[in-house]
């Protein structure tokens, strides 16, 4: 708990402190805003997703780290930021985000709404794109890639499969246009990291040209920030 600050100490309308007077140790400073924080592990595709964008942003967070791999974040209160125990968690003030794509939503619709089109059929692709990535490529890419990444369960042969097809949808819908919808969004965001990461799901993408050269033209997007397997 942040400590009252008396009002000798408090800052003036200048946005200074009274001569002499310091803030009291482990007090905020009412004129640095606090930073946000992103609960994040290096190795998750699903926080990059996060990192991209607000690297593109220009913007700031504290990041603090979650063991999620090994499960130390259980039964330590993390569930009092996401009750599924899943990361990323953003915070923002008092604004706590769980899961990826609600925080890429917030995030365009409050600093970024170029990253969000507003118009109704192209709102709807974006929110279409999200649940893609919430869903099909949840289902597949992901848990190929921590099948031979970390050993998790899973029956690789199945995965496979499901992989091949949502390759192949993304392949389909990318013949013809450079983005998921008319410009870059956080459709593409949403849907890059786990594609991208094929090569950790020992799994290539030279049979889906437009799924290679998509992936080749978001890694050139300004602010563009790689991880571990995307090099």
């Amino acid at each position: 708990m942040v400590a009252a600050i008396p009002a000798s100490e408090r800052v003036n309308e200048s946005g200074r402190l009274p001569p002499g007077r310091l803030l009291p140790r482990g007090a905020l400073s009412l004129v640095e805003p606090v930073p946000m924080i992103l609960y994040d592990h290096p190795l998750s595709g699903n926080c990059h997703k996060v990192r991209m964008l607000l690297s593109m942003l220009g913007l700031k967070a504290e990041t603090r780290f979650i063991d999620v791999v090994n499960h130390a974040h259980i039964g330590v209160g993390f569930e009092r930021l996401n009750p599924l125990l899943e990361i990323p968690v953003l915070e923002d003030g008092t604004e706590v985000i769980p899961d990826s794509q609600a925080i890429l939503v917030y995030l365009a619709r409050k600093y970024g709404p170029d990253w969000f089109p507003t118009e109704a059929p192209n709102a709807a692709q974006v929110v279409r794109w999200l649940a893609f990535a919430a869903f099909p490529i949840a289902a597949s890419l992901q848990p190929a890639r921590l099948y031979h990444l970390i050993g998790e369960d899973g029956d690789i042969q199945a995965l496979n499969a499901r992989c091949a097809r949502v390759l192949a949808v993304l392949d389909s819908h990318l013949a013809g246009r450079e983005w998921l919808v008319v410009r870059p969004s956080i459709a593409d965001l949403a849907c890059f990291p786990y594609v991208a990461l094929c090569g950790d799901a020992r799994l290539s993408l030279d049979p889906t040209p437009h799924v290679k050269a998509w992936v080749a033209r978001v890694k050139a997007l300004p602010g563009y920030v790689s991880m571990p397997g995307l090099d």
